[in-house]
């Protein structure tokens, strides 16, 4: 992953690299369950009319102890701030350009988004916005069956395809 500039030294940090594997596995979790329809098109278990055919997304933080770990999941990460001190009622929002331990960002977009979607301006666009309004890299995921296992990064000019498995940069 040497050749990948926009995640920078994260992307040769193993430690990095096994924390957005497992944060990947997550939101994937997360989107599906709240896009997921039932039989005769009821609403299974975990369906969320809220966070569904929406993105959702983690913050990646440094932590002394550990490494690396990553936030909840949710629609706040897409507008590139982050629910702190969450009791169920009050919610502080904090900017995640303002997180001094955020590193990166992951986006996992809605299961009915095409691969083709990846190659749109617009699509690419709004997330090298984000990466510029985080002064963090943005890594963005698939969720569907023709996207499962694709992911690009952002650093707010470029947007570059990655193949995790492999370590390197298409």
């Amino acid at each position: 992953m040497d050749l990948i500039k926009e995640c920078g030294v994260l992307c040769n940090d193993p430690a990095f690299i096994s924390m957005l594997n497992r944060a990947r596995g997550q939101v994937g979790d997360e989107v599906r369950a709240a896009n997921h329809r039932g039989s005769n098109n009821k609403p299974a278990t975990g369906y969320d009319a809220i966070r569904a055919n929406s993105p959702l997304g983690l913050v990646i933080r440094k932590d002394k102890d550990i490494g690396y770990k990553y936030s909840r999941v949710g629609t706040n990460a897409t507008a590139g701030r982050e629910c702190n001190g969450n009791n169920g009622m009050v919610c502080n929002f904090v900017n995640i350009s303002e997180d001094d331990t955020a590193v990166a960002v992951l986006v996992g977009v809605q299961p009915r988004a095409r691969l083709e979607s990846f190659n749109s301006e617009h699509f690419r666009a709004v997330y090298k916005k984000l990466a510029r309004e985080t002064q963090r890299p943005v890594f963005v995921m698939g969720t569907g069956t023709n996207a499962i296992g694709i992911i690009y990064v952002t650093d707010g000019v470029s947007f570059t395809r990655v193949d995790m498995a492999l370590k390197t940069q298409r």
